[in-house]
């Protein structure tokens, strides 16, 4: 519970000064259950403003190197005397609100710290004293404001006029107050040797089921923050707490230990119970995934989370998965699960499943997740638009590889049936060439000759006579 100062508590309080602690001009360590100021002095040499608010410190010590110092803030502690202050040259304003200084006249030592404008006393026994105010202001002539309040140049003659008066009754309240609190401590610790189980007469009892046996030896005393104490602190319930928050104790520096001492017990514990009751939630439960009976998957969505599922529509195209999960989650609590058939996505015990109606391929698929809104994009491509290229590939190995062999599939209709010669061009192979290039030559030759050229039509007609006008002239080319 309690909390030590360290190097490495003050580098972490010093994020604005890049961590660097010699250079610090501003620190503050409130609210972090600190018993003792130390090492500050040492390794901040060149603070300004120092905030030690709410916290449990018992002594203001270790701050005479902080020559620097302009504010200093100490309120809700458990300092008992205005002491410590003598090496803070530059302090001009101290809050000490809510402590427990009873003697007020060791506001004297304040003397010295001759820049001291502000004064905050409020909520400590000494400002109930009668004549609180005069003395103060009478006693520290550089105060500007005390609790808050301006001081007067009226009120300071008043005060110093009426300081014969006012200071002898503040002696004899000091007096009694401190009485008092010898008392208060006196019966504190009878009670707390009642509780350890003390007689009274020097000896020890100690409570062994239900029976009180009698010892020389006191019981060990366990730290609130130990091992063991944690060990045994499932012994606190609600009851004892109860009466605990319910006893009448003093106001004092003790009493506010052992109340912050219960309050770290109780906080511990209830994070116990927390931890073991969503443990135990989560073995007891029992998530069903699949429809019984034919086994398809359910649709679930437990965080409520956004998603838009792309691709539905498209045979072609994959299935993509727009999901919104929280933007500054840790990338390792999400876990993906993509199956033929579904895809599941689980966030800190929460589940999110959906039912896929074509069926896809994990292996070919992939997940990722945007760096700037945090959103996961799982890309599940289908198994129909992987396997179609190949059933093409195969519909054509199964009509034929090559051109040549559709040509020998149709000439060759098997060993039995007729088989028909294919007509080889050029000089290879066995079969004589055909020359094309004198087919014209060869027709005028034939008609000087007086023979008819024929010319053969699909359709076996003949060609028509000349006209009786038709000259024939050899200058005229060829009609090719």
């Amino acid at each position: 519970m309690a909390t030590r100062i360290t190097i490495e508590l003050i580098r972490k309080r010093s994020e604005h000064n890049d961590g660097e602690v010699t250079t610090l001009e501003e620190l503050s360590l409130h609210q972090q259950d600190i018993i003792k100021i130390e090492m500050i002095d040492n390794h901040c040499r060149h603070l300004k403003i120092l905030y030690l608010q709410n916290n449990l410190i018992g002594k203001i010590e270790n701050l005479k190197r902080l020559k620097a110092l302009n504010y200093l803030n100490l309120a809700l502690n458990n300092i008992l005397a205005l002491e410590g202050l003598e090496g803070c040259e530059m302090l001009e304003k101290l809050d000490l609100t809510v402590n427990f200084i009873g003697d007020l006249r060791n506001v004297k030592g304040l003397a010295v710290n001759r820049h001291l404008r502000e004064l905050y006393l409020t909520g400590n026994p000494c400002s109930l004293f009668d004549g609180y105010r005069e003395y103060v202001v009478a006693t520290l002539p550089q105060l500007k404001k005390l609790d808050g309040v301006e001081i007067s140049r009226t009120e300071r003659i008043l005060a110093v006029q009426e300081m014969r008066l006012v200071e002898p009754s503040i002696n004899r309240q000091c007096e009694e107050y401190l009485a008092d609190q010898e008392r208060k401590a006196a019966r504190a610790k009878a009670r707390a040797d009642k509780k350890a189980g003390f007689m009274g007469d020097g000896s020890w009892y100690t409570d062994t089921g239900g029976a009180k046996k009698k010892t020389e030896e006191p019981p060990k005393i366990v730290e609130i923050d130990s091992d063991a104490s944690t060990a045994s602190e499932s012994d606190l319930d609600d009851e004892m707490a109860q009466e605990f928050w319910a006893e009448e104790s003093d106001f004092t520096p003790a009493a506010r230990i052992e109340a912050a001492e219960m309050t770290a017990r109780q906080t511990r514990q209830k994070e116990k119970s927390k931890g073991e009751k969503k443990k135990k939630k989560r073995n007891m439960k029992k998530v069903v995934y699949f429809r019984p009976g034919d086994g398809k998957p359910y649709n679930m969505n437990e965080g409520g989370w956004d998603f838009e599922l792309i691709g539905q529509m498209e045979e072609s195209e994959p299935y993509l998965l727009d999901f919104g999960c929280y933007k500054h989650l840790d990338t390792d609590s999400i876990d993906v699960d993509v199956q033929p058939n579904y895809v599941r996505v689980t966030i800190r015990e929460k589940v999110f499943q959906l039912h896929l109606l074509e069926e896809v391929a994990p292996d070919s698929g992939k997940a990722e997740r945007s760096k700037i809104t945090g959103r996961l994009l799982v890309t599940m491509p289908k198994v129909t638009s992987l396997l179609a290229p190949k059933r093409r590939a195969l519909r054509k190995a199964m009509t034929g590889d090559t051109e040549e062999q559709k040509k020998a599939s149709a000439y060759q209709t098997g060993p039995a049936g007729p088989s028909r010669q294919r007509l080889e061009v050029g000089e290879g192979g066995g079969a004589k060439g055909v020359d094309v290039s004198t087919i014209v030559a060869d027709a005028e030759a034939e008609a000087k000759m007086g023979g008819p050229m024929t010319i053969r039509s699909r359709g076996g007609a003949q060609p028509r006579e000349n006209d009786p006008g038709f000259v024939d002239d050899d200058d005229v080319p060829p009609l090719m």
